[in-house]
């Protein structure tokens, strides 16, 4: 493969890379799990297939300086494009993250908070237990009077 074709090839990879971060970016709050991880196989492959590239083209060095300095700099503006667009989805990325984090760690609170109130149950013994306070399902007695129910007809 020439350099020039390999230039052509990887102008065609950058560009969609670039569309499919641009996609998921865009896409991201509403993709299903199923989704998201066909966009990460998608990302994945284009992504080696951008570093192979990239790797057999800075082993061209000479043939490269050789090119016009139109297709250089058409190229260099491609990559710097390209680093925006990687930028950007991945500050998009952690956001999400992030918010993610955040949800979960307010649900762990809801939960906590909820297991600190005075609920109890009866076990086989007629004592009380605080469910849940012991985490995991974990029972903690308390000592507790028995109660008895009138079962006359």
């Amino acid at each position: 493969m020439t350099t020039e074709e390999l230039v052509t090839e990887l102008k065609s990879v950058t560009y969609d890379l670039m569309s499919l971060l641009e996609r998921e970016t865009t896409e991201l709050r509403s993709l299903t799990p199923g989704e998201y991880e066909q966009f990460l196989s998608e990302k994945s492959a284009l992504s080696m297939q951008y570093e192979q590239l990239v790797v057999k083209l800075r082993s061209r060095g000479d043939e490269l300086r050789a090119m016009s300095d139109e297709e250089r700099s058409e190229l260099r503006a491609l990559q710097t494009e390209f680093q925006e667009a990687a930028r950007h989805n991945m500050a998009t990325l952690q956001a999400a993250k992030e918010t993610n984090e955040r949800v979960v760690q307010a649900i762990v609170r809801a939960v906590n908070e909820k297991s600190k109130e005075d609920c109890t149950t009866y076990n086989r013994s007629a004592k009380t237990s605080k469910a849940s306070l012991g985490g995991y399902g974990r029972m903690i007695n308390k000592s507790g009077g028995a109660y008895s129910v009138n079962e006359t007809l």
